[in-house]
């Protein structure tokens, strides 16, 4: 009977769920020391006053029991959850890096596009200068100078410019000059007149000005 008392006791002590064969010694209540007993196989119960280190000695824990050190360490960080927030942290970093990148050509191919057909359409804007050189009718040249600045307008959306000629000083990096003129009355380096206009889109050039420019003593 007491032999029964004292096995009875153990198993209600241990928490392997197993029948216990400790002995006298066993302590496998609170705080679990089963390095010595048959709770080998089962997993390990030690609970938050376990501060096994990783690859100690210091407790029977270690071995055969399934026992998450990174989680139970004594320094109290979670190395685990640690790693997954540098790894996502990295692929947030590649990601804002790769978005970037596509805007940036996506951005690029589109203006390469209008500057494309910004190209194709500058001899139709050059034969607005043609006519209005041939009309006569005050009226005439009224609807076609309304029309002009309605395209002027209307390029101003897309950031292509004509570029400032008459009246300005010649600019190497905006005019080409193809001709020179000696007026006395007027300064050096005057552009007097404009045979092609010039245009530009986001501020760069897509076609210089043809201009002539004055010289004096020439």
């Amino acid at each position: 009977m007491k032999e029964e008392k004292k096995k009875k006791k153990f198993e209600e002590a241990c928490e392997c769920g197993e029948e216990c064969h400790c002995g006298d010694d066993c302590q496998c209540g609170d705080e679990c020391h089963c390095g010595d007993c048959g709770c080998e196989e089962h997993e390990c119960t030690c609970g938050d006053d376990c501060n096994c280190e990783e690859g100690g000695e210091d407790c029977g824990c270690h071995g055969k029991h399934n026992h998450n050190y990174e989680h139970n360490c004594g320094c109290g960080h979670n190395h685990e959850a640690e790693q997954y927030l540098l790894m996502a942290q990295r692929m947030q970093a590649d990601f804002e890096n790769y978005r970037k990148r596509v805007a940036e050509q996506l951005d690029f191919q589109r203006q390469e596009g209008v500057k494309s057909v910004i190209e194709v359409f500058l001899p139709c804007l050059d034969a607005f200068k043609e006519a209005k050189r041939t009309v006569s009718d005050e009226n005439m040249l009224t609807g076609i100078n309304m029309i002009e600045n309605k395209i002027l307008e209307a390029l101003k959306t897309l950031n292509v410019e004509k570029i400032e000629a008459i009246g300005k000083t010649f600019d190497p990096h905006l005019h080409n000059v193809i001709a020179l003129m000696h007026e006395e009355d007027k300064e050096n380096d005057i552009i007097v007149d404009e045979y092609q206009a010039g245009w530009t889109l986001n501020g760069k050039v897509i076609r210089y000005s043809k201009v002539i420019v004055n010289k004096k003593g020439e």
